[in-house]
């Protein structure tokens, strides 16, 4: 058995010290005056005994030594193991950015196929899809670009990619790239990274060889005939499909609009339903069918437009069986003259559930995986599943803005006044935490701090009691409009766009605790977070900035 390393002794030495007045105690001086001889002088204290500390061997103090470094680096890797556990987090969001320590530079950029004329101003929004963690971009249309045209004759040219384009957005490669025909339109798409699909769904080509193109994340495609009957029109939807409509009854009335902007006749009524086919976008099968039924409206909010590009300074005749589709990640929006309607993608009709009512469509936002936020023309929302469902009812319009995905799901933010200022947070039980009066909207909900718009201010309020943390307020041009917020956890980024791209936009930190701006620097496009990196769409094409 070995023998307990031996430790070494206390040691008590008595040294000589110093009297109050400075100088060395007199051991003499000191005895005649306790036997009452010698000179009248105040006695000196006895002198205290000095403990020695142990004199440490070169192994204790190598050993101790190793003991601090340890814990150095045990800190250190905490740090980088919480850093790298927050960083793979926000990758898995819309909103996050891996790091927003330091102002990112260019480290790739993608030409568009058509850059920008020279001397046209654009300002860009480009529908975007997350296949797989690639960033798809389809080919530009008309509502991807606010345009002002160049001078002289003819339509300004869209800036854009002439394919769809999938771009890798750590380094920039180009995935893969599939063209498309005539009149493209492919879904789902969003403007920003959150929307994901299994399969993008594209219908292009000529007005009588429409075709149906689903596209995987690796690229490869299946393509069919769209088979279009007279009056029919087909759309991309969610879930891999594509969506048929068509009208039915006894033919629409003509609709005349005139110069002074008029329309006859004024109100709609009777009008065609429509119906509602959903189909597998590769194989043409159907999943399920819907009829919207007409609801007479007034003919100038209808969605069919003029035969004549002149309107409305020229007299012209409207259609009135115009319908438009647009495909969310999970549902189905149909628009036109007497028919709205949002349907879930396995065919719930969502907008007459709830307390909207069963009579008048109300307004529906996706709310995640499986929920939606009913909102009626009341002050109230109905949060519901696919399946129409009711989970949460609701006093007020819920807000559905930037989440940092490290933020607890233990609030909603519900507008309670219909003026568009203030806000309650509320509890899943529907308890009123706290309650913010002066907010216009709620700009980032993160794990400790609530970030909110209070007109030419910024505040952070405490996630828990609403209290007020801190406040940043900015000089910035008065036509800027404030964009996106995008998060790394500690930092929110603002970010600021032109309103007509006659300038550049800015892109703006803050520290979350503190409110500190930290950096700030120039955009010249919309910037989105796909994979936990940041991406710049600009009139040239898409770089990526790290």
């Amino acid at each position: 058995m070995p023998r307990p390393a031996k430790q070494e002794s206390v040691v008590f030495d008595l040294v000589e010290v110093n009297g109050p007045d400075g100088g060395a105690y007199d051991d003499a001086n000191g005895a005649a005056n306790e036997a009452g001889e010698g000179p009248d002088v105040p006695a000196e204290p006895r002198p205290r005994p000095v403990v020695r500390l142990p004199r440490l061997s070169r192994r204790t103090w190598v050993l101790t030594a190793a003991a601090v470094a340890i814990g150095v680096v045990t800190v250190a890797a905490v740090d980088l193991v919480r850093d790298h556990r927050r960083a793979e987090l926000m990758r898995t969001s819309p909103v996050g950015v891996e790091s927003l320590a330091d102002p990112p530079a260019e480290t790739w950029a993608v030409r568009f196929d058509t850059p920008v004329e020279q001397g046209q101003d654009v300002s860009m929004n480009q529908q975007v899809v997350i296949m797989d963690g690639l960033l798809v971009v389809p080919p530009t249309n008309a509502q991807s670009y606010w345009v002002d045209p160049v001078p002289g004759p003819g339509e300004p040219v869209l800036p854009g990619f002439e394919e769809v384009v999938a771009i890798d957005p750590a380094s920039g490669g180009v995935a893969w790239r599939v063209p498309l025909g005539e009149r493209p339109t492919c879904g789902p798409t969003g403007y920003d990274a959150s929307t994901s699909a299994e399969v993008l769904v594209c219908v292009h080509g000529a007005d009588d060889a429409r075709e149906v193109l689903a596209i995987a994340p690796d690229g490869s495609t299946r393509t069919r005939s769209a088979e279009l009957a007279e009056g029919e029109d087909l759309f991309p939807g969610p879930d891999g499909m594509a969506v048929r409509t068509i009208r039915s009854g006894d033919p629409a009335r003509a609709v005349k609009c005139e110069a002074s902007g008029t329309c006859s006749p004024g109100y709609l009524t009777p009008g065609r339903d429509l119906l509602v086919t959903a189909e597998d976008a590769g194989t043409g099968a159907e999943r399920w069918a819907s009829t919207v039924e007409f609801d007479p409206m007034n003919s100038m909010n209808c969605q069919g437009m003029p035969d004549s590009g002149d309107w409305p300074t020229a007299d012209s005749a409207m259609d009135p069986d115009v319908v438009t589709v647009s495909a969310g990640a999970e549902t189905v929006v149909v628009d036109g003259c007497g028919v709205s309607a949002t349907l879930s993608a396995s065919g719930i009709r969502l907008d007459l559930v709830g307390d909207a009512g069963l009579t008048e469509p109300a307004w529906v936002t996706e709310l995640g995986p499986g929920r939606f936020a009913v909102q009626g023309q009341g002050l109230g929302t109905t949060v519901v599943d696919e399946a129409g469902k009711t989970l949460h009812t609701l006093d007020g319009w819920i807000r559905t803005d930037a989440t940092s995905p490290d933020a607890p799901a233990d609030l909603w933010f519900v507008q309670t006044t219909t003026d568009g200022w203030g806000f309650e947070a509320v509890r899943e039980d529907g308890s009123v935490a706290w309650s913010e009066r002066y907010g216009q909207s709620v700009l980032l909900a993160g794990r400790d701090v609530v970030v909110v718009n209070r007109g030419n201010r910024v505040v952070g309020l405490a996630r828990t009691t609403g209290a007020e943390l801190w406040s940043w307020s900015s000089d910035d041009p008065t036509d800027m409009m404030r964009s996106r917020t995008l998060t790394d956890g500690e930092t929110v980024a603002l970010e600021y766009l032109s309103r007509d791209g006659s300038s550049d936009g800015l892109l703006v930190t803050l520290d979350l605790d503190t409110g500190k701006q930290l950096w700030h620097m120039p955009l010249t496009g919309p910037a989105i977070a796909v994979g936990g990196h940041l991406v710049e769409f600009t009139p040239e094409g898409v770089r990526g900035l790290g």
